[in-house]
């Protein structure tokens, strides 16, 4: 399984607008046929409008006063009742702050920003800004790598509305502690940097045997430092991602479907620049069936310089 090849931007088409279509808004119809009527008894003023015959609210008319008072006293018995109502908690008894609570709970749970998405953080080993010191073990190279640990995080947001299936996968592997040791075993510069093969044989045979994932629809776009399931095809995601390094918009219409994105930088812990000093000299080399076959071993003898995950814990 591989996320797209270098080749396929040469394929790619520019994403085509499509325009928003309108509902028409229905209107009232008026009648033509209404006429404006008045009696001989209405007077005509200067402008040819009809004056009122009928006293204004202004003029002491006693009969109008107590009919005004007994609208205001209405008004506000009917003010009254609906203000009791409003305040009125679920068990029957008053609460000033019922309401106000009910509609802040309302908005959190509308809004979905609550309990929608999930932060990881890695840690990684093997940036091309850590040193290594390197030496041969009979045939073998061995390198133990010098970590600045000042710039050795990242973290990603998983969005759910993105990508629910697949930031469910996500979720379930971090949980596992399926990161731990995992290899950045295909980096290619301005493209991609993919991992998610297990460094232990029986792991990664474990979760192949669980089928592969439906796709999701794509909803957020390839843009660079967006996370996506690497795929062979319609509906045959399993474990594998990719960070992308640039901006590959492309992809979209390919039907990958990111599933979160690299967070800028904070106390602790860096953004992209992290992902950009992933170990890339190896480029595509690494197989990804020895990998699956042998693991950790293949890896440490062949390419030992490869980046890796030391860690993913939920933040």
């Amino acid at each position: 399984m591989s996320a797209p090849t270098l080749s396929d931007i040469d394929d790619a088409m520019e994403m085509q607008s499509i325009p928003v279509g309108y509902r028409d808004t229905p209107q009232d119809e008026e009648d033509d046929n209404d006429e404006d009527t008045f009696s001989d008894d209405d007077e005509i003023d200067e402008l040819g409008m009809i004056a009122a015959s009928s006293p204004q609210p202004n003029q002491k008319d006693p009969a109008l006063k107590r009919h005004s008072y007994l609208t205001y006293i209405f008004v506000g018995l009917a003010a009254i009742a609906l203000l009791v109502e409003v305040l009125r908690g679920k068990d029957g008894s008053l609460s000033l702050n019922a309401r106000t609570k009910a509609t802040s709970d309302d908005l959190s749970t509308s809004s979905g920003t609550t309990g929608d998405n999930l932060i990881i953080e890695f840690t990684v080993a093997n940036l091309r800004t850590n040193s290594a010191n390197c030496s041969h073990v009979g045939k073998m190279l061995q390198c133990i790598p010098q970590h600045n640990n000042a710039t050795n995080k990242f973290r990603i947001e998983l969005h759910k509305s993105w990508a629910p299936i697949g930031v469910k996968r996500f979720q379930e592997l971090t949980e596992a502690n399926f990161w731990d040791d995992a290899r950045i075993f295909r980096v290619v510069p301005n493209f991609v940097s993919q991992f998610g093969i297990s460094s232990y044989p029986d792991v990664q045979k474990y979760y192949d045997s669980l089928g592969n994932l439906k796709d999701d629809k794509v909803i957020g776009s390839n843009k660079r430092g967006t996370l996506t399931f690497a795929t062979s095809g319609r509906n045959t995601r399993t474990t594998q991602l990719f960070i992308n390094t640039a901006d590959n918009k492309f992809l979209d219409k390919q039907g990958f479907s990111p599933i979160g994105e690299v967070l800028a930088a904070g106390d602790g812990y860096g953004s992209m620049d992290v992902v950009d000093e992933m170990y890339s000299k190896y480029g595509e080399d690494p197989d990804q069936g020895m990998i699956k076959e042998e693991g950790k071993d293949y890896l440490e003898e062949k390419y030992p310089l490869l980046s890796y995950f030391v860690t993913a814990v939920f933040v």
